[in-house]
């Protein structure tokens, strides 16, 4: 026997139907609560437990089916436990459908929390309210919900797609609001659960939410915990790209995008869905004048830190104490972010007010010995193509075809591109496929295997080449002649024509 039961408490917990017979026969208290000081009785334990003989046997016996003050009614343990049948002895027996127990919780509130959701449209088809505010329901404090909420808050919260439908149908206020100020588009958001999102949207949810005091909309709640999917059906509702919210004391907040938000958390597929609708790149937070860039630099997120340069993010931008992203890099030992960070033509030497660093200063005097090496190595690398190991073959394709020059040098007789990928044909890295080998078979005469890899005006000048080739191939051919002209034209007149 469970401490507190009663012998007819755990007759009915157990579901031995003739010893609750022969208890109620002979002098029990069918309403006699636990010992335990929290009022449940032999129907509430019965109600939790799903056994509607021993319940249909204690409502016989005149059962109470209402709470004592500081209880639970037994219809708050049935629906809890999503027993439909028993919820529905109960409502017959004239159970209160909306009362609340010793929490404020209704049985609507337990059963959309738990997403019974046969028990909840039975609920609602009875009457319950769907908008009351009550406190959290059951001893659920550990999973976050510690202030007032409703029913579709939770089912929201939860993911309980149908419940949040059949509470929608029902009449829920779509956009009412918690003690926190969060919406239940802004809780759905915030756990990532696309589905409930659309029905929300779909019911007439505003895409933006209520705005809390702090600024922060659903938008900012899906980036900073990188509910990609969300964010993506956020921004195609119409959610505002760039709210800043702010948090913390007044005077004192600490502001940030969604974007910032996202770069902060390392979430690259939600920064990249976020600049690709518009959002400032190169927004600086007020209060230390960081940007996305510089966040992702100091955390080490390569993947965000690569689609921000992409988007052409401000790679020298500096923060109230001088710092940069490169700086900030060399600071926190992040290899990769540097190397990526040089690729795009970062500053290594800045100001701050205790005097002029150079990042190999910084690296130097942390004991970053990698990162040092690297520095030194690449001190006359000045283009992004000098970053043969570093940039890939894509970006080195593009490079190629913009027109980048095989020949930079930062300095005279420093290295090129060119020079440095014979060095690394030399030493055996020049894998086909590789930066490297396509900054050779750039470095090559024209030719129909080098073509793609020629600037835009070199590509249009040899078709307009190829075109007075073939025109000349319709010309007769002299006698014995085994070479066509249209073969002396492309294999010896054009590579001398067609110049990078």
């Amino acid at each position: 026997m469970l401490e507190g039961d009663t012998p007819l408490v755990d007759a009915a917990r157990h579901a031995r139907l003739a010893d609750v017979a022969g208890l109620l026969s002979g002098d029990a208290d069918v309403n006699e609560p636990k010992t335990d000081g929290s009022g449940a009785t032999a129907l509430c334990i019965a109600a939790q437990e799903g056994h509607m003989e021993v319940v249909a046997a204690l409502l016989a016996a005149g059962a109470i089916v209402h709470a004592a003050e500081g209880a639970r009614p037994a219809l708050q343990f049935a629906a809890a436990h999503g027993h439909l049948e028993v919820v529905a002895a109960l409502l017959a027996a004239g159970a209160r459908v909306n009362e609340a127990g010793d929490e404020g919780a209704t049985p609507l509130l337990v059963a959309a929390y738990q997403g019974h959701t046969k028990v909840v449209s039975a609920l609602l088809a009875a009457g319950a309210e769907v908008g009351p505010i009550a406190q959290d329901p059951g001893n659920h404090a550990a999973a976050g919900w510690v202030t007032k909420t409703t029913p579709l808050h939770l089912a929201a919260n939860q993911g309980h797609v149908e419940v949040v439908v059949a509470l929608l149908a029902a009449g829920a206020h779509v956009d009412v609001a918690q003690l926190n100020e969060a919406t239940p588009l802004f809780v759905a958001s915030q756990k990532g659960h696309v589905e409930i999102l659309a029905a929300l949207l779909t019911a007439g949810a505003r895409v933006d939410g209520t705005k809390r005091s702090d600024r922060a909309t659903p938008l900012l709640a899906a980036s900073e915990n990188g509910h990609a999917g969300v964010v993506s059906a956020l921004l195609a509702a119409g959610a505002e790209v760039d709210p800043i919210s702010h948090q913390g004391p007044e005077g004192n907040e600490a502001s940030e995008t969604p974007l910032f938000a996202a770069c902060l958390e390392g979430h690259a597929e939600v920064v990249s869905a976020l600049v690709n609708a518009g959002a400032s790149i190169d927004w600086t937070s007020p209060n230390d004048q960081l940007t996305p860039l510089m966040v992702a630099a100091e955390q080490g997120e390569v993947e965000v830190l690569t689609v921000l340069l992409e988007a052409g993010a401000a790679v020298n931008h500096t923060d109230i104490d001088g710092d940069t992203a490169m700086s900030l890099s060399c600071g926190w030992n992040r290899l990769t972010c540097v190397q990526i960070l040089s690729s795009y033509g970062a500053t290594r030497t800045f100001p701050t007010p205790h005097g002029e660093f150079t990042v190999e200063k910084i690296a130097t005097d942390n004991g970053h010995e990698a990162l040092a090496a690297f520095l030194v190595e690449s001190r006359r690398w000045s283009t992004p193509l000098h970053h043969l190991r570093i940039i890939g073959a894509a970006r080195a394709r593009e490079q190629l075809r913009g027109g980048a020059d095989l020949h930079a040098a930062a300095a005279a007789g420093g290295p090129t591109p060119r020079s440095l990928a014979q060095a690394l044909r030399a030493a055996g890295d020049a894998a086909p496929g590789s930066a490297v080998s396509l900054v050779l078979a750039a470095a090559e005469p024209w030719g129909p295997r080098t073509h793609s890899l020629f600037p835009a005006a070199a590509r249009t000048f040899a078709a307009e080449l190829l075109l007075i080739g073939h025109q000349l191939s319709r010309q007769p051919r002299f006698a014995g002649e085994e070479i066509s002209l249209v073969d002396v034209w492309t294999q010896l007149v054009m590579p001398s024509a067609v110049v990078r």
